[in-house]
């Protein structure tokens, strides 16, 4: 392999890696080029506890006087 061939290639793999870097950027994903488990796939997933919070009843602390004035005094 001759020198400009090995330079070459030096330049073709830092353009590709600049790309990567630049469409991870512009479109907002992660880089993970040691390919090790990340928590980035669950995290980007849309969150759900308002869906969850309409399954269970109405809260019974509104309902409780002594409760509502302990938390107005908090804040």
């Amino acid at each position: 392999m001759s020198a400009g061939g090995g330079l070459r290639g030096l330049l073709a793999a830092a353009a590709l890696k600049g790309v990567e870097e630049a469409r991870a950027r512009i479109f907002g994903h992660v880089l993970n080029p040691a390919g090790k488990r990340s928590p980035h796939k669950i995290l980007r997933k849309k969150l759900f506890g308002d869906q969850v919070a309409q399954w269970y009843p109405y809260d019974i602390k509104f309902d409780d006087p002594l409760v509502m004035a302990r938390e107005e005094k908090d804040h």
